[in-house]
């Protein structure tokens, strides 16, 4: 067995094993979410999705004064390197008084499918953002280059909002039907910006 096919092989036990061993212990499952996504575990999130929608109408009120570019980082801070696997993708919003959110669909479990939930400010996030523009990328940030159409991208996340939209780990690799990851929600919700 050549290195490429014995790495994807040992990728794919550890998945196994990873995606069994959280999948009986919810304790674990727990910890590991408030470790590695936000101190809100996966039901305080979607509970504070009408907080998200709140939000996202005061931008529809204005959408000329606020700017929103779409980021890639580690998908987990643990992880030695980003991988197809372990990447995740979020919003930064921009408001013209120099704040700044972040936003992106998470699932509400770690498990590879769960209830999903868009997310303003999770904490990994946030961090890696704030890590990123300070200089210090140990969450291997990169900015994916897009000029945004602020009023029409935010439509779409909302219409994703109302949906019956799930959570499926592996949706950028095998696209499933009303379900999404952080990266399937980002490039399905984004609309770029027509050239003047």
């Amino acid at each position: 067995m050549n290195y490429i096919a014995h790495k994807k092989v040992n990728s794919l036990i550890l998945l196994s094993l990873l995606n069994l061993f959280l999948s009986s212990c919810s304790a674990i499952k727990a910890g590991l979410y408030l470790s590695s996504i936000d101190s809100n575990d996966g039901g305080k999130i979607l509970e504070k999705e009408s907080d998200v929608k709140s939000f996202l109408e005061r931008i529809l009120e204005y959408p000329e004064e606020y700017t929103m570019h779409v980021f890639s980082r580690k998908g987990i801070i643990y992880s030695i390197k980003r991988t197809k696997l372990l990447t995740h993708m979020y919003y930064v919003i921009n408001s013209n008084d120099g704040k700044f959110h972040t936003l992106s669909f998470y699932g509400t479990d770690m498990t590879f499918r769960s209830q999903g939930a868009w997310a303003l400010d999770a904490e990994s996030d946030f961090g890696s953002y704030t890590h990123f523009i300070g200089k210090e990328n140990i969450w291997d940030v990169e900015e994916v280059e897009k000029t945004i159409d602020v009023e029409h991208t935010v439509l779409n996340i909302s219409k994703k909002i109302e949906s019956d939209t799930t959570y499926y780990y592996r949706d950028h690799i095998r696209n499933r039907p009303k379900m999404d990851n952080c990266i399937t929600a980002v490039l399905e919700t984004l609309i770029e910006k027509l050239s003047d």
